[in-house]
């Protein structure tokens, strides 16, 4: 099959060396990011950076999906891809093949947040604090600590899955009246989640139903120090609400994602100090690249098999 990829030039060897490909292609960013072309088998698509995410009007290519059997997009969300895109007759996500390392990223800031790494990391001209100061002033802990899920896809059941190893209490929301497939995960109405969460992680997909979700009265519900931890979509969080909790000294944020992303030099949240915010980089470690490729390859050879997606979208 040919293949024409959105990744570094240097990639396309990696790609012709799948079982089933014959060429591997790559696709100039920039203006030609979606100037897809319509002879090749498979189209194998990451979202743009910066302003490129915009694909609000991003031109249909005259005859599309032409000779395009699939379309594997390299990321779980959808948001970021033009409409006419889906018009393919088998698309797929990577879904679950960076579950792993954003679970690892929501359970690492949840222990740098309650042992308050950044506060207590010995600098110079400190003072040592005496045995009585620390046990005057203990750090927190997750243990039996309750745990809010928004969303319940592959990563949020990951995390859950690491924060039972530290004993905590898990609950959920999902948009589905699909039972809790996990026996440590409780699902529990939207209400209830804002109210009882110590830490909500929000996992769940952006769209007209989750944008600005956690908002006023979501926020207003929760706890004075809750933690709330986003690895989705920055827009799920009304920032302006987000912000006015701030100025009444109530919750915690760890931000993966924000919008717009990036943020603008000078946007109130780089630095506020109930906030932290890193640059969309959860989803990456050593093992990322070789687990889409993967997705790539199994899914080329389900297509030639006849056989269901992995991350099945269409088709």
């Amino acid at each position: 099959m040919r293949v024409v990829h959105q990744f570094a030039p240097g990639m396309s060897g990696l790609i012709a060396s799948l079982p089933g490909v014959t060429s591997a292609d790559h696709i100039p960013k920039g203006d030609q990011h979606w100037n897809l072309p319509l002879d090749v088998d498979v189209v194998f698509v990451v979202h743009g950076e910066g302003p490129q995410r915009n694909v609000d009007h991003v031109p249909r290519p005259a005859g599309w999906p032409g000779s395009v059997k699939l379309v594997q997009v390299a990321s779980a969300g959808l948001d970021d891809y033009p409409e006419w895109l889906f018009e393919a007759p088998r698309v797929a996500t990577c879904s679950g093949t960076t579950a792993r390392p954003i679970a690892e990223y929501a359970l690492a800031v949840m222990l740098a947040h309650v042992k308050r790494l950044a506060g207590v990391t010995f600098k110079p001209g400190d003072a040592w604090p005496s045995r009585d100061e620390m046990m005057a002033n203990p750090s927190d802990t997750l243990e039996g600590r309750t745990l809010g899920l928004l969303g319940l896809g592959q990563i949020a059941r990951q995390v859950a899955r690491y924060a039972a190893a530290f004993d905590m209490k898990i609950i959920a929301t999902r948009n589905s009246d699909t039972p809790s497939p996990d026996a440590n995960v409780t699902l529990v109405p939207l209400e209830e989640l804002a109210s009882r969460s110590d830490h909500l992680v929000i996992a769940a997909p952006i769209g007209a139903e989750t944008r600005g979700l956690v908002g006023a009265e979501f926020l207003g519900r929760m706890k004075p120090n809750a933690h709330i931890v986003n690895v989705a979509r920055g827009a799920i969080i009304d920032d302006d609400a987000l912000k006015a909790e701030f100025d009444k000294d109530r919750l915690w944020a760890s931000l993966d994602v924000t919008d717009p992303e990036p943020l603008p030099a000078g946007h109130w949240l780089i630095g506020h100090p109930r906030a932290r915010v890193t640059p969309h980089l959860s989803w990456v470690s050593p093992e990322t690249s070789r687990r889409v490729f993967e997705r790539l390859g199994e899914n080329i050879r389900r297509v030639q098999a006849g056989e269901a997606l992995i991350g099945a979208v269409k088709g």
